[in-house]
């Protein structure tokens, strides 16, 4: 049997067989206010209590403001848990169920349900005291359609509301008096509603409103956040499907193309040798020469996009010196072909951490500084030392580069306006890409000496050798 609270005459009686004084509270039925009540014992020269003094004190808006800030501790809490749910990447759907689980409770209210918007119907995806129903068309004058589209909440009043939205019968059949819509997600794509409603004669206040607003953001951040992840898991399945057709990129320009190319190259060669009529063997001299060029852009190709499929590589401390001069040794017939001379002065060792895909950056840079220097021109080649890097400079007499084209020059398939002299459009995309690769930077600066260009790129010292 459930104890009942003891009454006032009680506490008198205690406070006269006791001779202590008491303190509790009542709801006054006189007034409807919760008083605090004080009973304080008199006693007779006997030390016997005589008569005991009665003093109420209204503390109704002491327990008024109580009763608010343990609501809204209440409410903090569930709004907490929620995000802690939400942000772990707990099932929407689950998510959904314990929103609205919690929203009944916390608001003390009969019904409860996030509906979700389909086109021109709208469906209830989550809900407590509301039995599932199918999809129903909304109106215009809706007051869900009102909430959806006006990015506003909605408190509904038996009083204000009937002649102000439709659809009401629904909530009219179950006894609902009051209630409350808001928005989940943005007003431009919204997700749907959320809405609570109850049969008691109550007035939500806007701290209600407003913990109904922070739950509902709390799913639009979940909702929000597996569109992204759904998002991210297709742009992987696209990069996925895009680096297998680089693959296949690659492996039909380095057989389907490269191998008819080389026979071309076979074959020409030795018509060249064999051949003894000046007209054709000037001919076949033009094929063999856009042949090397075909071979050289699908190389160039090849190589570019394995390039771009490398994240890392390893490197291992070595000398720049020995390579740079294999680069000008492999070199030299076609400086010597245009009377090119040199420029380098070795001021011992250049100890770096670097990988052998630094030769193709000397290479190229070297080869660019003959094609485009003028018969008799002179290329100049310089490593300084820039604090915890090499900084390697191969300048060129050419016709130079305007400062517009100094940044697009780096990008593959972009070339500036060289006259007769023609390339792939990769070489320096294949140079940049190695030199990232290697943590390093590189740059075009205009030859201080005159005419030209000076290219740079730096790389990391290694401990002397």
């Amino acid at each position: 049997m459930k104890r009942s609270k003891p009454c006032e005459p009680c506490h008198l009686l205690e406070v006269f067989a006791t001779g202590k004084c008491r303190k509790f509270e009542i709801e006054d039925p006189l007034d409807n206010k919760t008083k605090l009540i004080e009973l304080s014992p008199l006693f007779d020269d006997d030390n016997n209590v005589v008569m005991v003094v009665r003093h109420a004190r209204d503390i109704s808006e002491r327990k008024s403001v109580e009763k608010t800030l343990q609501m809204r501790e209440k409410q903090q809490a569930a709004v907490a848990k929620l995000g802690q749910h939400g942000l772990a990447g707990m099932d929407l759907d689950q998510l959904m169920k314990e929103s609205v689980e919690l929203m009944a409770e916390t608001l003390d209210v009969e019904y409860c349900r996030i509906m979700k918007k389909e086109n021109d119907n709208v469906t209830i995806v989550a809900s407590v005291g509301w039995d599932e129903e199918s999809p129903v068309k909304y109106e215009k004058n809706d007051i869900f359609c009102y909430t959806l589209y006006s990015d506003k909440t909605a408190i509904l009043h038996e009083k204000n509301s009937q002649d102000r939205f439709s659809g009401l019968s629904l909530l009219r059949n179950n006894g609902l008096v009051n209630g409350m819509d808001v928005t989940i997600g943005n007003k431009e794509n919204p997700f749907g509603t959320m809405n609570v409603h109850t049969t008691q004669k109550r007035v939500f206040t806007k701290d209600d409103m407003h913990f109904m607003q922070s739950v509902a953001n709390v799913l639009a951040e979940a909702l929000s956040r597996k569109e992204t992840e759904e998002n991210l898991k297709k742009y992987a399945r696209e990069l996925e499907d895009a680096n297998y057709l680089k693959v296949l990129f690659t492996d039909i320009l380095t057989h389907d193309l490269l191998n008819p190319a080389n026979i071309v190259r076979g074959f020409t060669e030795e018509l060249i040798i064999v051949e003894d009529e000046k007209s054709k063997k000037n001919l076949l001299e033009k094929i063999h020469k856009n042949n090397e060029k075909l071979i050289y852009m699908i190389e160039s190709a090849s190589k570019f996009i394995k390039l771009e499929s490398i994240d890392e590589i390893k490197f291992e401390e070595q000398n720049l010196l020995p390579i740079l001069e294999k680069a000008v040794r492999n070199l030299e017939p076609d400086m010597d072909k245009k009377h090119i001379k040199l420029d380098f002065k070795s001021r011992g060792t250049y100890p770096a951490f670097i990988n052998p895909l630094i030769e193709e950056v000397f290479m190229n840079l070297l080869s660019n500084a003959i094609k485009f220097n003028p018969y008799k021109g002179r290329i100049g080649i310089n490593i300084s030392d820039s604090a915890d890097k090499w900084k390697i400079h191969i300048s060129d007499r050419g016709p130079g580069i305007s400062d517009d084209d100094k940044e697009m020059i780096f990008e593959r398939f972009r070339q500036t306006d060289k006259g007769s002299v023609k390339g792939s459009g990769l070489g320096l995309a294949i140079v940049k890409r190695i030199v990232e690769l290697h943590e390093g930077e590189v740059g075009v600066e205009n030859n201080p000496l005159g005419k030209g260009s000076v290219f740079w790129f730096t790389l990391k010292k290694a401990q002397c050798l």
